[in-house]
């Protein structure tokens, strides 16, 4: 692949017309669109939804700029004049009057005594989180009197109460969670970090229950009502510039202001932005709600009254109900709207464009689908609208895996759009997020992330993809070697995957030396009956020969995990917990996470209860005129004593302790006393020996069509000590000194040979490489696996 020098100021290629504007009453691309990703979402790394839509629409020529309230809105808070407020706010709360107990006094006295020096520390904390100021490190790290809470006072003990520069990040991000705490303590309940608003807005009912709250929810009140106040102000005409850069590039006020929800979480923020947005721009500025929660909770919903707040719901990619709204906003009919909800004057909910057997509608435009269908495959943000330098990252873990969420900023893609497998019974295989598979544009991809990259010096990618399909993947590794060949740094990635058969050892060797560093995937249920319940596509055998593959190649795993499920019994969770244990004592696995199994309306499963197939699952199917995804059922509670051993479990086996104890004895209390595993303590162990020599098999010869590829040090002919001696060929591959002696001659056409090949990042068919080694040709089988892979 070739690289321009200024790619940097190039949009991703179009792979769309422009939007049919001339027939229409207004122009389209004159129109000005507000991207908004409202609080709270992550803090390391812009969530990239509103990013791949902004890139969409820049590429139909409409004026376009997206903004993360998310990071601002945390920054707002956790600053010199944020926090003064928040502990003068406190000052007159009613816990700080009134503590529920001793413990919570003896905390808030602390806490209020430490509040100068909050407010003294704050800014250095959290600009040397996001990058700043790397001497910091040292000052919090000597300094003898700084603030502490629970959180950072347990750090420190732990670390006997001193730690050194490389460890400040860890007790800053302490620090900061502490002063989260305090938050949620005494002003505001429903403050996390990630999560606001969860306790509300997790399939609620009854949209009535959040109106309520909102009122009350002080960092939305208090907080981000100001600040939305400030931002919108500054874009109106009479705003006279953008308040601290938060609008920069938008020219007047929007025409069109699109509020992403990816999370239940998200919802209270969405209500406050779009209230600030009517307010500030009038009738003319039209409100689109979208994202996950919509097109996941949002489906069947009959309550008008969100429409006080939003004029449209759009669904699912977005790319196709976007366009359609902005034709209709320029003029043509509400019917040709692509999988869009809206109220008509009647005050009813209409839905349109949604694909047939969702119910009522209009027929879906085939012409939005097919603009869709290549927007999924070749747009991707350049992320010219983020200031990366604002994002944080915090350490909340030791987990080498598990840090990879949190305390590393990463450009986010996508390799395919839904899920290549898309069988899994708990997933949520009837919605179109993972049921419609568009393979990716990776030229595009690759131009995006290179100007991404560009701007921001960022080089690392997490691939958000429901699971990455390896051909793609792949692919995307030999555009990597070929950056690194043109002289441009590569990129290192990693994303969520599935651990079926396809992950070959030499596939892992050659995507680990092409700059992937990481996986994650479900193994959901760990015992033969969970992977059968489930349909993961694999068995435990077949996990852990791929388990074995990815470590040998040096790859860090992390595994979701499910309890709960319909039809478990106490015996089927142990037996899963210590099939986990085993995975982690062995080092095949870095970091887990347990899930309670919640039953999705949209999943495979719920599809078969519906036609009879399941008739031990019984749903609780609460109906709503709202949020009507996640269903009860019939047992449901059985699993409730099982979260906190589980997890007390989790968190001493991610930090390498308790591995010897069998995972039984964590179940101690109620039903679960006394449970036994039948799994073998040797289970786990057995199936790697198996699947080691299975990789240590003198493996089959390569296909002559087939590609490889070296990936370990150049070879190096020494020549035979006498005459008539074999020459000696060696190299290093992971750091190990490797060896093979053959005929002079042959060794010397086969290490010019493997010379050619490694800089050849496309790799060479085997049948090339042969010829090329000449005498040598007959060796190559030796060093598969030291250096040569053929995946």
């Amino acid at each position: 692949m070739h690289y321009l020098s200024n790619v940097v100021d190039m949009l991703p290629p179009r792979p769309f017309p422009k939007l049919a504007g001339a027939s229409l009453p207004y122009k389209i691309d004159t129109m000005r669109v507000m991207l908004i990703q409202p609080p709270f979402v992550q803090l390391n790394a812009p969530y990239p939804a509103v990013h791949f839509l902004e890139a969409f629409l820049r590429g139909t020529g409409v004026e376009a700029s997206s903004f993360d309230h998310s990071i601002a809105l945390y920054r707002s808070i956790f600053c010199r004049d944020g926090l003064a407020r928040i502990f003068q706010d406190a000052e007159h709360s009613r816990v700080l009057r009134e503590p529920p107990d001793a413990e919570s006094r003896r905390q808030l006295a602390r806490y209020m005594s430490y509040r100068d020096l909050y407010v003294e520390w704050i800014d250095g904390i959290v600009d040397f989180l996001s990058g700043e100021d790397p001497g910091f490190a040292h000052r919090l790290s000597q300094a003898a009197e700084f603030p502490r809470g629970q959180r950072a006072e347990a750090f420190l003990e732990a670390s006997g109460g001193r730690i050194g520069p490389d460890d400040a990040r860890a007790l800053a991000t302490r620090v900061l969670e502490d002063l989260g705490d305090f938050v949620s303590f005494t002003l505001d309940p429903d403050f996390a970090t990630v999560k606001y608003g969860e306790r509300l807005a997790r399939s609620v009912k009854d949209l009535h229950a959040i109106e309520q709250a909102l009122p009350g929810a002080y960092l939305m009140q208090d907080f981000y009502r100001p600040y939305l106040h400030k931002c919108f102000t500054s874009a109106s005409p009479a705003g006279g510039g953008a308040a601290n850069g938060a609008l920069a590039g938008v020219t007047g006020h929007p025409d069109l202001v699109l509020v992403s929800i990816p999370f239940p979480g998200c919802l209270p923020g969405a209500l406050v932005a779009a209230g600030e947005a009517h307010a500030a721009f009038g009738g003319r500025a039209r409100v689109v709600f979208g994202g996950g929660f919509v097109s996941t909770e949002l489906r069947s919903l009959t309550d008008g009254r969100l429409f006080d707040y939003c004029d449209y719901l759009s669904f699912d990619a977005g790319y196709g109900s976007l366009a359609s709204i902005l034709e209709v906003e320029a003029g043509a009919p509400k019917e040709s709207l692509y999988r869009t909800m809206f109220r008509d004057d009647e005050g009813r909910v209409r839905r349109t464009g949604f694909p047939a057997g969702e119910g009522k509608g209009a027929p879906v435009p085939n012409r939005f689908r097919a603009l869709e269908q290549r927007a999924l495959a070749g747009v991707f943000p350049d992320y010219r609208s983020v200031d990366f330098a604002s994002y944080l990252r915090v350490v909340d873990s030791e987990n080498p895996m598990h840090r990879l969420w949190s305390d590393t900023p990463w450009l986010k893609y996508r390799l395919a759009h839904g899920c290549y497998w898309r069988r899994c019974t708990f997933c949520d295989t009837e919605l179109d997020y993972v049921a419609r598979y568009v393979p990716a544009d990776l030229e595009a991809l690759a131009a995006a992330a290179h100007a991404a990259s560009s701007r921001s010096g960022i080089y690392g990618i997490h691939f958000v993809d429901e699971a990455l399909p390896i051909a793609r993947l792949l692919q995307f590794a030999r555009i990597n070697r070929a950056r690194s060949a043109a002289g441009e740094r590569p990129f290192s990635f990693w994303g969520n995957v599935r651990f079926d058969a396809s992950w070959t050892a030499d596939r892992c060797e050659l995507l680990a030396a092409s700059g992937l560093v990481a996986v994650s995937g479900g193994v959901e249920i760990a015992t033969a009956k969970g992977l059968e319940m489930t349909d993961k596509g694999f068995d435990i055998p077949g996990l852990v020969r791929t388990l074995v593959a990815m470590k040998r190649a040096g790859l860090l795993v992390h595994a979701y995990l499910i309890y709960g499920f319909p039809g478990q019994t106490a015996r089927d969770i142990v037996d899963s917990a210590e099939t986990v244990r085993q995975l982690f004592a062995s080092g095949l696995v870095d970091s887990a996470f347990w899930h309670r199994f919640i039953l999705g309306r949209h999943s495979r499963m719920y599809a078969e209860w519906e036609d009879g197939n399941r008739p031990g699952l019984r749903p609780i199917d609460r109906t709503s005129s709202f949020a009507e995804n996640d269903l009860a059922f019939g047992g449901e509670q059985f699993f409730d004593q099982f979260a906190a051993p589980l997890d007390a479990a989790l968190d001493a086996w991610m930090e390498g302790e308790e591995l010897d104890r069998p995972a039984a004895s964590w179940f101690k209390t109620g039903g679960l006393k006394g449970q036994r595993s039948t799994i073998t303590a040797d289970y786990v162990e057995g199936m790697i020996a198996r699947a080691e020599n299975e990789l240590d098999a003198v493996p089959p010869q390569p296909r002559p069509a087939q590609t490889a590829f070296w990936i370990a040090g150049l070879p190096r002919v020494e020549p035979p000590e006498k005459p008539g001696l074999p020459a000696r060929l060696s190299w290093t591959c992971r750091g190990e000194a490797q060896a093979v002696s053959l005929p002079p001659q042959a060794a010397g056409s086969l290490a010019r040979a493997i010379e050619v090949l490694s800089r050849t990042s496309a790799g060479l068919p085997f049948a090339t490489l042969a010829a090329q080694a000449g005498q040598g040709a007959s060796f190559l089988a030796d060093l598969r696996g030291v250096g040569l892979v053929v995946p």
